[in-house]
C-alpha cells in the first residue's frame, strides 16, 4: 500500500468496474451507463481483457467467440487494437457482425426475403426466390436469375427476425456465449428490441453487456432510455473536464452525478447571449430572432479575441457551430454538406469511403507533390513506382499535373475518372465498387434504397475544390468542428455556438423546457434530440467552456442558463447596432 488515495473519479470508476466484474462472474447481463468523459471504452476493453484472461483458451478450443458489436468502423479498429486482435474476440460493426451470422443460413434467409411484402414485385419479375444465393455486397436490394443482393437496412432487420426463432437463438448463443454492444443507444432499434425480447426479458441466452450513454444519442430517432430489464450500472466519473465544467453537466443531469479527477483543477464555464441587441433579426421558418450571419460571425470572432486576451489558447480551442450548413458555407464545402444531409457523420468522421480516400490519401499526396516531397508522396502512394527512364518520369509528372489542375478546376467525378485511368494513386476497392455499380445501372435510376450509391452519384457533380476545403476541416486544420465529428473527442477549450438555421433544433425552446419541464407529445422528441446534442457539445472541453447564444432568449431560457452556469458566469454581450 502506498497510501495514495484514489481521486473521486477513479474511486467511482472502480466501483462501477467491480459491479461489471460481479455480473461477469455471475453470468448476468448488464447495462453500463457512462456519461461524457467517464471512460466507457476503458471499461469495455477492461471487461474484454478479463474475459480473455479467464476464458480465452477455452473459447478458442471450443470454436466460440466473444462478440463485441460497435457502431462505427473507427470504434471497431480502436477496440480491436486494444485487445491486440485476440482470436477469441470478434469485433465488428453491427452490419458486418449480423451478416457474418446471417450468411450461414441461406435457406432461412431466402424465407425472410420471400416474406417481405416490399420486395414481392422485384422477386416476381425475376422468377421468385427459388434457390438463389443471398448476398450482401452492393448496399441496395437487387435480384437476377442467380442471386439476391440485400440492402443495407435489410441486414439488422433480418438479424432481428431470425433471432425471433428459438432455433437461431440457440445457435447464436452457441457461437457467442458473451456479447458486448458498444454505443448501445445508437445500435439498430430492431436488433436491440430482439435482444430485449428474446434474451433479456426471459433471462435466457448469452451474457450481454451494453456500454454507452443514452444522453449521447445523436444519430438515431430514439432519445430516451429504453426499458432494459437487466442490471443497471452507472459510471459516475469524469476524467476529462475541470470541476467548473462538470458542475454544469451535473446540474443539467443530476440523475448521473459525476465525480471529477482533480477537485482543485482550474477551469471555467461561461454563457454569453446577445439579448442587448435591438436591431433587425432573422425571421425564417428555421431561424427565428437570430443575428444575421455576418453580424453573428463578427460577434463570434470578437468573443474569441476577448477570450484569447483572457488566457484562452486559440490553437487549443475548438469552435462547435452546431449546424453543418452554416459551418460548411463558411469553410467552403456547402454542396458536400447538402449531399450528406442527415448523414453528417459519413463525411465528418470519414465513414464514407470516397471521403476517407480523398482526406487520408489523395490530399496529402497532392500536398507532398506540390512541396516536391517525393519521399512522402510515394509513401502515401504505397510503394516507389518503377521510374527507369525520362519518359517514365515525364509520364508521372504529366498525370500528377493533370490531377493538380482537376483538383482546382474539375469536379469530384472528373478526379475519380482520372484516377481510374492513371491509377496514380489507385482507388480503394470500396470506391471502385461504387463506380462499378453506377456503370452497371446503365443510366437507369438508382434504387430508392441505395442511399449510399445515391450520395456517391451526387458527390461526383460537386466541385473538387470543396473536397480540399473539407479535408482541411477534417484534418483539424481549422478551429471549427461539429457535434458529429467530435463525439468521443476532447479539447482543451471549447466555444459552443447556439444559433438558428436548424430544422430539428430550437435552442431557446430547449433552455425553456429544461426549466419548465412542460413536455408534450409534440415537443418531447425535439427536446431530447436537442438536449442530447447540447450535452455532447458542452462536455468536450477539458479546461474551458464558453457557450454563445446568438438568438434572443426569453426570461425563462435565461433562468436555465443562470441555473446551469451560475449568475456570475452569464453575460449579455454588447453587439454593435
Amino acid at each position: 500500500m502506498n497510501g495514495v488515495q484514489d481521486s473521486p473519479a477513479l474511486a467511482a470508476a472502480k466501483r462501477a468496474q467491480a459491479k461489471i466484474e460481479t455480473c461477469l462472474d455471475e453470468g448476468c447481463s448488464f447495462r453500463l451507463e457512462a456519461g461524457a468523459g467517464a471512460g466507457k471504452t476503458y471499461s469495455l476493453v477492461a471487461a474484454l481483457k478479463r474475459m480473455i484472461a479467464e476464458r480465452g483458451t477455452e473459447l478458442m478450443q471450443s470454436g466460440r467467440k466473444i462478440a463485441c458489436i460497435t457502431y462505427t468502423e473507427v470504434a471497431r479498429e480502436e477496440i480491436a487494437r486494444e485487445v491486440e486482435g485476440h482470436p477469441a474476440i470478434l469485433v465488428e460493426t453491427i452490419h458486418a457482425f449480423s451478416w457474418a451470422f446471417l450468411r450461414q443460413y441461406q435457406k432461412a434467409l431466402r424465407e425472410l426475403v420471400s416474406a417481405s411484402e416490399s420486395r414481392r414485385g422485384k422477386l416476381e419479375e425475376a422468377g421468385g426466390v427459388g434457390s438463389k444465393l443471398v448476398e450482401y455486397e452492393l448496399g441496395f436490394f437487387g435480384v437476377d436469375d442467380k442471386r439476391i443482393t440485400l440492402a443495407h437496412d435489410d441486414i439488422p432487420l433480418y438479424m432481428s427476425q431470425l433471432l425471433a426463432k428459438p432455433k437461431f437463438q440457440l445457435l447464436f448463443q452457441q457461437q457467442f456465449p458473451i456479447v458486448f454492444i458498444d454505443e448501445y443507444q445508437d445500435t439498430d432499434r430492431d436488433f436491440m428490441m430482439a435482444i430485449t425480447d428474446y434474451f433479456f426479458t426471459p433471462k435466457e441466452g448469452p451474457l450481454i453487456g451494453l456500454f454507452g450513454d443514452h444522453w449521447q444519442t445523436i444519430y438515431n430517432s430514439e432519445y430516451e432510455l429504453a426499458a432494459y430489464p437487466i442490471e443497471a450500472i452507472d459510471k459516475g466519473s469524469n476524467f476529462r473536464s475541470a470541476p467548473a465544467i462538470v458542475d454544469v453537466l451535473n446540474r443539467l443531469r443530476p440523475e448521473l452525478t459525476q465525480a471529477v479527477a482533480d477537485p482543485e483543477a482550474a477551469g471555467e464555464a461561461r454563457f454569453f447571449h446577445t439579448n442587448l441587441f435591438t436591431g433587425a433579426r432573422t425571421n425564417t421558418p428555421h431561424s427565428k430572432a437570430d443575428l444575421f450571419p455576418e453580424l453573428a460571425r463578427t460577434v463570434r470572432e470578437s468573443l474569441m479575441q476577448r477570450l484569447q486576451g483572457e488566457g484562452w489558447d486559440l490553437g487549443k480551442t475548438k469552435v462547435l457551430m452546431l449546424t453543418h450548413n452554416t459551418l460548411a458555407a463558411e469553410q467552403g464545402y456547402p454542396s458536400i454538406a447538402k449531399v450528406f444531409s442527415g448523414r453528417n457523420d459519413a463525411f465528418a468522421r470519414k465513414e464514407d469511403p470516397s471521403i476517407k480516400f480523398f482526406a487520408e490519401t489523395l490530399e496529402p499526396m497532392a500536398e507532398a507533390y506540390q512541396a516536391s516531397n517525393y519521399g512522402e508522396l510515394f509513401r502515401l502512394y504505397g510503394a516507389r513506382p518503377a521510374i527507369n527512364t525520362q519518359a517514365d518520369k515525364q509520364s508521372w509528372r504529366d498525370d500528377m499535373d493533370a490531377l493538380m489542375t482537376l483538383r482546382n478546376e474539375g469536379t469530384i467525378g472528373e478526379v475519380l475518372d482520372h484516377l481510374q485511368a492513371t491509377k496514380r494513386p489507385a482507388l480503394p476497392d470500396r470506391v471502385l465498387r461504387r463506380e462499378q455499380e453506377l456503370r452497371q445501372l446503365n443510366g437507369e435510376p438508382i434504387p430508392a434504397d441505395a442511399t449510399g450509391l445515391q450520395r456517391h452519384r451526387s458527390l461526383r457533380d460537386v466541385a473538387y475544390s470543396e473536397m480540399t476545403a473539407l479535408a482541411r476541416f477534417i484534418d483539424k486544420q481549422t478551429p471549427f468542428a461539429t457535434q458529429h465529428s467530435v463525439k468521443g473527442a476532447e479539447f482543451e477549450n471549447v466555444l459552443v455556438v447556439l444559433g438558428g438555421g436548424w430544422n430539428h433544433y430550437n435552442w431557446p425552446k430547449l433552455l425553456e423546457l429544461v426549466e419548465t419541464k412542460a413536455l408534450t407529445t409534440a415537443n418531447t422528441k425535439g427536446f431530447y434530440r436537442a438536449r442530447n446534442l447540447f450535452y455532447v457539445s458542452i462536455s468536450r472541453p477539458m479546461k474551458r467552456l464558453a457557450v454563445l447564444a446568438t438568438q434572443t432568449l426569453s426570461a425563462t431560457a435565461l433562468t436555465t442558463a443562470t441555473q446551469l452556469f451560475g449568475e456570475a458566469n452569464v453575460e449579455a454581450l454588447a453587439v454593435p447596432e
